[in-house]
């Protein structure tokens, strides 16, 4: 982020990767620099440039600016005598600033690796689940509120590994709470999705637990309040998944605070997690893999959500019994 705040004319950046949120953050910070040195900005897809010279672009000036902040997006994709001419300009000298944004995964050519050694490169992947907190506390910080140690949980658990996502559910804590607000999990379940999201949580809990009435009165009592069938179930394995790891871990003789760190789940829930660890519901077995993968299939292709989710209810509870 510092190299794009103090960006100086001739430089170039090269950014590439599947997450876009930090791309469009970058992106955010140069457009600010960019105004700070009162260049032109200029913003090009690939359809653009058959009607555009680079040439021509980089080596005018603008009429009304000192230069250009010239911002090329799905760069990988522009044609090859188009890839022939920006090699060129980059391996010159130039007095704008340039961007340059892949379509999503970086590709593997000369083409791009010219380009990234004549500048700045970027790598944007969605956080690694035992670095997320330190995207919690930033944007948590930016929006002006304080997330506790559960409530911070809450709102990575909600984010299922996505940055997007992450900065959507803070933002929305944030606007319900008002800034200046220190938010527990309550708190973060509230502004997010109100009582539904904390019976979501509720119903993960009671089939881990192995309370197979309990988590069958739950899941219909969700999706007949409009509880989204392939969320529930994203989240239902999302919870098992980390259970099932910590189980396996756990019987292999590693330490608990060394399993801990190693599925990046923090302390304070760490007893919970182990506790769930120790039932046999939370096996990693075919049956249950499998009336997973069954269920996620039938929710795609039309069967009863309440059939369909019910069966991987079953299958969890009945193997703790």
């Amino acid at each position: 982020m510092k190299k794009m705040e103090s960006a100086s004319p001739g430089e170039t950046f090269v950014v590439s990767g599947e997450e876009y949120y930090q791309s469009n953050r970058l992106l955010g910070a140069l457009r600010h620099r960019g105004v700070a040195l009162s260049l032109e900005p200029v913003r090009l897809m690939p359809d653009d440039l058959s009607e555009i010279s680079l040439s021509a672009l980089f080596s005018e000036g603008s009429l009304f600016s000192p230069g250009k902040l010239v911002i090329i997006g799905e760069v990988d994709r522009i044609s090859k005598s188009q890839k022939s001419e920006l090699e060129k300009i980059v391996a010159g000298s130039f007095d704008h600033i340039l961007f340059c944004r892949t379509a999503g995964r970086k590709p593997s050519n000369v083409f791009m690796t010219k380009l990234e050694s004549a500048g700045t490169s970027f790598t944007c992947w969605e956080p690694f689940a035992n670095q997320t907190w330190k995207w919690t506390r930033t944007l948590a910080a930016e929006e002006g509120i304080t997330l506790s140690r559960d409530g911070s949980q809450a709102v990575e658990v909600i984010a299922s590994g996505k940055l997007e996502r992450l900065v959507d559910t803070i933002a929305r804590v944030a606007l319900f709470h008002g800034e200046g607000s220190t938010v527990n999990s309550t708190g973060v379940y509230e502004a997010v999705k109100g009582l539904e999201e904390t019976s979501a949580f509720q119903f993960c809990g009671e089939i881990l637990s192995g309370k197979k009435g309990a988590a069958m009165r739950s899941l219909s009592l969700l999706l007949n309040s409009g509880e989204e069938p392939v969320r529930l179930l994203a989240l239902l394995y999302s919870q098992w998944k980390q259970v099932a790891g910590a189980r396996e871990l756990l019987k292999s003789g590693i330490p608990p605070q060394a399993a801990a760190k190693r599925l990046g789940i923090p302390q304070f829930r760490w007893r919970n997690v182990e506790e769930h660890a120790y039932r046999r519901s939370t096996c990693a077995n075919s049956a249950v893999l499998e009336s997973f993968a069954a269920a996620d299939h039938g929710l795609k292709t039309g069967v009863d959500p309440l059939a369909s989710i019910a069966s991987v209810v079953l299958a969890l509870t009945s193997a703790g019994e």
